[in-house]
């Protein structure tokens, strides 16, 4: 699936050419991939510029979710899955990088990437079981931290009474 093309124009000529270079090892949807990351961090950036920082109070309900996936099972998927529908129905609005899915090419550096674009945008991190033995996880988490974001166990969230 073509996407917009979001490079920078002075970046254009080196794209093509490593994309040239490493033209056997890169898919189409690798590509395609790593130009919506680029074009999502273009605009998290334009946004920035003009001003609309993403307050605290406005990242407040919004989670990402965070859990071991390499080395598991259809990457852990269902888990992550099970679990982001669960926090959805009790209203949270949920950042899961297992939907993204699998893309032809990508490694780790690759999805890392994207999904702390989509971390950015969030108020909390909601860890799965295992998130500690996962490299991905820990950065998460670590970055959270450091942030001052809410690191809580998302079962404990949806474990809650709601009142």
């Amino acid at each position: 699936m073509p996407t917009e093309n979001r490079n920078h124009p002075d970046d254009q000529n080196l794209i093509e050419n490593l994309h040239q270079l490493h033209s056997e090892r890169i898919s189409d949807q690798l590509v395609a991939f790593q130009d919506q990351a680029y074009a999502m961090g273009m605009k998290r950036g334009e946004t920035l510029a003009k001003g609309r920082v993403t307050l605290t109070a406005d990242r407040a309900n919004r989670l990402y979710l965070a859990g071991p996936m390499t080395g598991f099972e259809d990457f852990n998927f269902p888990a992550f899955n099970k679990m982001a529908a669960e926090l959805r129905a009790r209203g949270y609005v949920v950042e899961n990088p297992a939907e993204h899915g699998v893309v032809d090419g990508a490694d780790w550096a690759d999805y890392m990437a994207y999904d702390l674009t989509r971390f950015g945008l969030c108020g909390q991190v909601a860890v799965l079981p295992g998130w500690e033995i996962s490299k991905g996880a820990r950065l998460e988490v670590h970055i959270a931290r450091e942030l001052g974001m809410k690191v809580v166990n998302a079962h404990d969230l949806v474990s809650m009474e709601i009142a």
